[in-house]
């Protein structure tokens, strides 16, 4: 999806309820428009893009006022970058945001932005594919500006927000999505340098974002314990702790989800006219007999038997 609303196509009573919208649709959360101007003047363009779980929301608009209220039922994580233009964010205290400022709301709370005009870009990411919690996310997120990593982040940010059209087209739209939440989960992380996992609860909540993680780089022949702990921030030895509480060895579930992916791949529009050994070698198998041993264990079939099999039934 690219272009969503440009007020010029409305007649001018349509044009505020049109923005109030959009920015509910975006967000999920109700919010309130306030316009320093009639509502026959107000004036925006938006484009709303998806890269797989995560979103981009860019606009050019007139002078507004966004009021959300408190208690909405969101747990959407939001950074932005002021592109063009002045605005006010309550939820950084005397923070004025000029052209290129980094900024971070969390929809859960109720927050008020007041927007002089220009031009805006957000980029919303589920907390829980962050891994933190509520509160380690408002601490880092006031901080977000003076992160060590704030500056390749807000790079990173305007590229994917000149490519966004072409890139959520493709077959790629996922993966930027994935790497640009880690990136964003990397610089909150580094803006208050603390330790942002707690024994509180949250354990199952890592966890989750670790399956996340790994099912996102199956395919990837080099991901190990150490790739892993890495992108998670953690110690190998807090991985390990962390994973006690599955039913099974990590290494044995990231070998259970490679051979359900490539069980699938065999009889796939694009895997079932390629050689096992290609297919073993797309999920991380680099020796075709050891993937073809692993998955009769596994389904008591060879990997030959099983796509003709699953083709004959087709």
């Amino acid at each position: 999806m690219a272009l969503i609303l440009d007020t010029s196509d409305l007649p001018p009573a349509r044009r505020a309820g049109a923005v109030a919208e959009v920015i509910q649709f975006s967000s999920s959360v109700p919010t309130r428009m306030v316009y320093n101007c009639p509502p026959e003047d107000v004036s925006a363009r938006f484009e709303y893009f998806t890269f797989g779980e995560t979103h981009l929301l860019k606009s050019e608009n007139t002078s507004q006022g966004l009021v959300t209220k408190k208690g909405a039922d969101s747990d959407l994580l939001v950074v932005s970058v002021k592109l063009a233009g002045r605005a006010t964010l309550t939820q950084a205290p005397g923070r004025v945001l000029r052209d290129g400022d980094l900024f971070v709301t969390e929809l859960w709370r109720p927050f008020e932005f007041f927007d002089d005009g220009g031009e805006n870009t957000a980029f919303y990411i589920p907390l829980g594919r962050l891994g933190l919690a509520r509160d380690y996310a408002v601490r880092a997120g006031e901080a977000m500006h003076t992160s060590p990593l704030a500056g390749q982040l807000r790079r990173h940010l305007e590229i994917v927000f000149r490519n966004a059209d072409a890139t959520s087209r493709g077959p790629a739209a996922a993966i930027v999505g994935q790497a640009t939440a880690d990136l964003v989960r990397a610089a909150l992380i580094a803006a208050i340098d603390e330790e942002p996992f707690r024994r509180d609860g949250w354990d199952q909540n890592l966890i989750t974002v670790i399956k996340g993680y790994i099912t996102e780089h199956l395919a990837d022949p080099d991901l190990s314990a150490e790739r892993i702990a890495q992108a998670m921030f953690i110690s190998v030895r807090q991985l390990y702790k962390l994973w006690e509480t599955e039913p099974g060895p990590l290494g044995q579930w990231i070998v259970e989800r490679r051979l359900d992916a490539a069980r699938q791949d065999l009889t796939s529009r694009r895997g079932r006219n390629q050689t096992i050994a290609a297919v073993a070698r797309r999920w991380g198998f680099a020796d075709s007999t050891h993937f073809s041993r692993r998955f009769r264990q596994a389904y008591g079939v060879s990997p030959r038997e099983w796509r003709h099999t699953t083709s004959v039934h087709v």
